[in-house]
């Protein structure tokens, strides 16, 4: 039995796909069904120009503003050159704002300062309504570039002076954000260099303690110019020492010049004794001498950067202290007077022929299980 009517569908559906079904015949079951068809293409036009009719109207404001360059907020260092700051940011610091744009700190400040919550009627009590309203504020918040490499902020809302405050609300929001990074970067620097600055004056004490303390040991009181004085008081007790015992030999051979002997005499011997204390603070300078430069040559090192490091300090902290701008505004949000959405020609246009293609869909179902085109189970 059950092959019996496999067989008879079979036969069936070969019926069906050797018999040719023209655009005629489907005309003709459509002017079969003109009434009813033209009655439905009425019914939705109706229902789609109330249904747009009935959807609230939304209206755009939006702010257009460029990325200021970081350089403005950079201190110029003293005779420095300013031609090479630039003013305007480029792709990088727009890249920033874009981020900054669409953060969770914008979104959720917004949320807060207009009371989106009550805004779209969402209840603060569900789990969810804190992604229901960001997921919300999205669908009518948007950040795009221009074709002038310029970030456009667009907020969208029933109400069109809500629209533009919030869009100015943002984009201050966003420089506000924008200025705090890199007023934070400042700060951390700043609290670097005064920490540097610390550790070196440590490293200055420290190195001048052990100066002293070898200074002292040693009696020296003059790490550079000690040696040379004692050099040059060496140098002139030999040349005195020789020029003396020269006039001794020579008056020697004279007895009526005995004073004259006298005299050089006592010269050889201050000359010797100033060439002893030359040689005696020689001996003590001579062995500390080495360490006592490089001691001093590093403190000078380190007294050098931490004036650099102050100088590089008083830079930063009057940059901190300074008001910079993180864009810079090209046009500011408007109360818009003309509305964005619904447009609802287009929605009457595109529902109807939906609906008259679905009416045309319904009478060739309709016809065809009526002369039996459609086979049934049995």
């Amino acid at each position: 039995m059950q092959e019996a009517v496999r067989k008879t569908n079979f036969q069936a559906l070969n019926s069906q796909m050797n018999n040719e079904y023209s655009l005629a015949d489907f005309v003709n079951q459509l002017i079969k069904w003109k009434k009813p068809l033209l009655k439905t293409a009425g019914l939705i036009l109706l229902l789609s120009i109330v249904g747009s009719l009935l959807l609230p109207n939304y209206y755009e404001a939006e702010t257009t503003f460029y990325a200021a360059s970081p350089d403005l907020a950079k201190p110029i260092p003293i005779g420095g050159d300013d031609k090479d700051i630039r003013i305007y940011g480029d792709d990088k610091d727009l890249d920033r704002l874009f981020s900054i744009a669409t953060s969770h700190d914008i979104l959720f400040f917004l949320i807060d300062s207009f009371d989106l919550y009550k805004h779209y009627d969402i209840n603060r009590e569900n789990p969810k309504a804190k992604f229901k309203v960001r997921e919300e504020l999205l669908d009518h918040y948007k950040t795009i570039k221009t074709k002038y490499a310029a970030l456009q902020l667009i907020v969208e809302d029933k109400d069109p002076k809500t629209a533009a405050d919030m869009a100015n609300a943002a984009r201050e929001k966003i420089s506000q954000l924008a200025q705090s990074i890199v007023k934070e970067s400042q700060g951390k620097l700043i609290e670097n260099y005064n920490g540097n600055i610390i550790k070196k004056q440590l490293q200055s004490d420290s190195l001048a303690a052990i100066i002293k303390t070898i200074k002292d040991s040693s009696g020296i009181f003059e790490t550079w110019t000690q040696s040379g004085i004692y050099t040059q008081l060496l140098a002139e007790a030999t040349s005195d020492l020789e020029d003396a015992k020269g006039k001794i030999e020579f008056y020697k051979k004279y007895p009526s010049y005995r004073d004259s002997l006298i005299k050089y005499m006592a010269v050889e011997m201050g000359a010797q004794k100033k060439m002893a204390k030359a040689n005696t603070e020689l001996n003590k300078y001579t062995p500390v001498l080495s360490r006592l430069k490089q001691l001093d040559q590093e403190q000078s090192r380190i007294h050098e950067q931490i004036s650099l490091d102050k100088e590089r300090l008083k830079q930063l902290n009057a940059t901190y202290s300074t008001q910079f701008t993180a864009l810079h505004l090209i046009e500011s949000a408007d109360v818009p007077v003309q509305k964005s959405k619904p447009k609802r020609s287009i929605i009457v246009l595109l529902t109807s022929l939906c609906g008259i293609m679905l009416s045309f869909l319904a009478v060739f179902v309709i016809e065809n299980l009526r002369t039996g085109e459609f086979i049934k189970k049995p």
